[in-house]
């Protein structure tokens, strides 16, 4: 069996490489049963679904380039309204240079920007890469190595003057092209804005590496910068730097000097009304766009919920896009839209101002001092007409209710959902925008906000309990909801023990809780609370866990775990104990893993296990969905099968792209949510 330890290799893993082969599957058959998964190409932009829009650009044909953070892929508005896929397949993963853009796997690209020769730059945040879609349609490499550097604090030297395929590049928050035609981009995390010169060289030319607001009037790499996020450029060369955690923005002139611009040099409190000179106290800025027409520049502070311009012969900052509260209102005039976490600003020669919101899954059109949706639309699963076509978002948790019907939690859409015969969808819980953000616990589930709801599932009784960001929630049978436990970090798995307590996986604690829901007390059962691999044969409470995901009891009473980050499923025994049942350690594996011993096996991301009734041990691993049978052998269902040493990759029934949770019934019938593609899949034993 041949196994690739580099991250990148294995990264690579779930790209769709430019040879692959599918393989009919003689064991299950495997359809599609619900979801359209329908993200709106080749239609209206409006009527879209914008999965995490980050990144904006324009090219001079007037097409809007925006860039899907969480879809891994970048799309194209044409003039016409219409929308299309420009780069990226869907899939995230690992993309080779060389391909076409289209069958190119990206991964969390954000940072749009159109070069002048025509072309589109992009920033691949998983991979820290700077890219370009060339006018030929391939893809190109510009910058980074595929891994992410750590802090340039103290590093001097070759360190930082490095060409640009062998530097590590930081996490970056704005690019610009300069006067001279050189890319100049911000690393947030490393504190400086650097430049690939026409050697090709990458250098530093703003910052010393360390956080801080210092330097101002005197030459830019000896100044200070905190986390600096969006850049812009005016007519004359400039380089404006939204120097984020300082909030406030600075400008470097041609000659390298760095001058204050905007901003009070302390942040905004919630007194500030972000209204007056340019020294008025600004939020953290995250975007800021320059209006080479006007003479202004636009500012995005997604924490205040607020765009703010700046009029720059008058120096006098005021309100723009935004009423400061998360909120749901739908709104013609700019101050009374209710604008969550604007993530970056476009001038448009078309279009007016663009605003992208991550949270909303929209961007926004001002344009005559009227401000409308210029693409996106929040996803509305529940409004159907079934479950066969609903248009979920990323569907995750499911779990099938003794009347038949199944429960479907999409973290996407922020709602709990409910397929029932004959084909009916209905929302249970959460209200999308723009209507929700109205109330919460204590009044109806179908009103409340739903912070990505994760895994859920149903009791006797008939109250439904799930997990989302920070909490734990229950809905009674009256429809009423409120939290179980709130402050925690990620809970995900959900189950009930043969007690009736309620056990949950704490992910991003690294632990495993039992809630007893009569005294509300809540125990550690397994994991220290510290990341590491640690503990088998000892108490399950000493032992180290790393991102356990869902939990499930087979019927010895054994609760197993999957330890996502261990690559691992463990078993917490009856008497208190710790064991690894399956899994070597090892990432996924290259090579069919079908007839191997689960125990010797390395298995990716568990993102979702369950039990069947004969306790055989369902994974996802979201490239594939596996079966770990009773005597410990492996069986590929679905999905990611292998890949050959010439790159040619094979998979069952085609790739699947974030498998997640799972469902079983007595028949060993799946079923698998799979989030990217907004589908919910069969997988039917012959």
């Amino acid at each position: 069996m041949r196994i690739k330890r580099n991250l990148l290799l294995v990264a690579a893993l779930t790209a769709l490489t430019s040879v692959a082969q599918t393989l009919p599957n003689t064991a299950y058959t495997v359809q599609s049963v619900y979801g359209a998964g329908w993200k709106g190409d080749g239609g209206p932009a409006v009527d879209a679904l914008l999965d995490g829009p980050s990144g904006m650009a324009e090219d001079s044909a007037g097409n809007i380039y925006i860039s899907e953070q969480n879809a891994g892929i970048i799309r194209r508005v044409k003039p016409d309204g219409s929308i299309e896929r420009f780069a990226g397949t869907g899939i995230l993963g690992y993309g080779a240079a060389g391909q076409s853009a289209l069958s190119t796997n990206l991964y969390s690209p954000t940072v749009l920007l159109l070069d002048n020769d025509g072309g589109l730059i992009f920033y691949e945040a998983q991979y820290c890469r700077i890219r370009k879609v060339q006018t030929d349609g391939t893809v190109k490499d510009i910058a980074g190595t595929g891994r992410c550097g750590t802090s340039l604090q103290g590093i001097s030297g070759s360190y930082r003057e490095r060409k640009a395929l062998e530097t590590d590049i930081g996490s970056i928050g704005g690019m610009v092209v300069d006067s001279q035609g050189r890319l100049v981009f911000s690393e947030s995390d490393r504190n400086v804005v650097r430049r690939v010169d026409t050697d090709g060289y990458v250098r530093v030319i703003v910052g010393t590496g360390d956080a801080g607001s210092t330097g101002d009037s005197h030459e830019a790499t000896s100044a200070t910068l905190n986390a600096p996020a969006g850049l812009a450029k005016d007519p004359a060369g400039n380089i404006y730097i939204a120097d984020g955690f300082s909030c406030r923005i600075r400008r470097l002139d041609t000659a390298g000097d760095i001058w204050p611009f905007a901003g009070a040099g302390r942040c905004a409190v919630a007194s500030d009304t972000y209204v007056g000179s340019s020294s008025t106290p600004l939020e953290r800025v995250s975007s800021i766009a320059y209006d080479s027409v006007n003479r202004a520049m636009y500012i995005a502070m997604p924490r205040a919920y607020r765009v703010v311009r700046m009029d720059i012969d008058a120096a006098r900052i005021g309100l723009y896009l935004g009423n400061g509260v998360l909120g749901s209102a739908e709104a013609s005039q700019p101050l009374s839209l209710s604008l969550n976490a604007p993530s970056t600003v476009l001038v448009s020669a078309r279009q007016g101002v663009l605003v992208s919101s991550q949270d909303s899954y929209q961007v926004y059109k001002v344009q005559s001092g009227v401000v409308s949706r210029f693409a996106g639309n929040w996803a509305r699963p529940d409004l159907g007409p079934n479950c066969t076509s609903a248009k979920f978002m990323r569907p995750r948790g499911l779990f099938r209710v003794s009347d038949g019907s199944l429960l479907i939690s999409d973290s996407g859409a922020g709602m709990l959902l409910r397929c029932s015969d004959p084909d009916a969808i209905a929302g249970v819980a959460g209200k999308s925008f723009p209507a929700g953000y109205t109330r919460g616990d204590g009044a109806a589930a179908s009103d409340a906000v739903l912070d990505q709801p994760n895994r859920v599932l149903q009791a006797a009784d008939g109250r439904i309990y799930f997990s989302e960001a920070t909490r734990i929630r229950v809905i009674d049978p009256n429809g009423v909801i409120r939290t179980l436990k709130s402050g925690l970090s990620n809970p995900s798995g959900l189950a009930f023990d043969s007690l009736g307590r309620l056990v949950y996986a704490e992910t991003g604690s690294h632990r495993v809780v039992q809630y007893d829901l009569n005294s509300n007390t809540a125990t550690v059962i397994a994991g220290t609370g510290v990341a590491g691999w640690l503990g088998d044969g000892g108490a399950a409470t000493s032992a180290r866990l790393n991102s356990p995901t869902d939990i499930a009891y087979d019927s010895k009473g054994n609760l197993l775990i999957a330890d996502r980050g261990n690559h691992r499923i463990r078993s917490l025994n009856p008497d208190g104990t710790i064991e690894t049942i399956a899994g070597s350690g090892l990432g996924l594996s290259y090579a069919d893993i079908t007839g191997l011993q689960a125990k010797k096996t390395g298995f990716g991301s568990m993102d979702g296990m369950i039990i069947g009734p004969d306790d055989r041990i369902y994974l996802s691993e979201s490239v594939r969905v596996d079966v770990i049978n009773k005597d410990g052998s492996v069986r590929v269902i679905t999905g990611f099968l292998g890949e050959d040493d010439n790159g040619v990759s094979s998979y069952l029934d085609g790739p699947l792209n974030g498998a997640d949770g799972l469902i079983v019934d007595a028949s060993g019938k799946l079923l698998i949510a799979v989030r990217r593609e907004g589908r919910i899949f069969s997988a039917t034993p012959k």
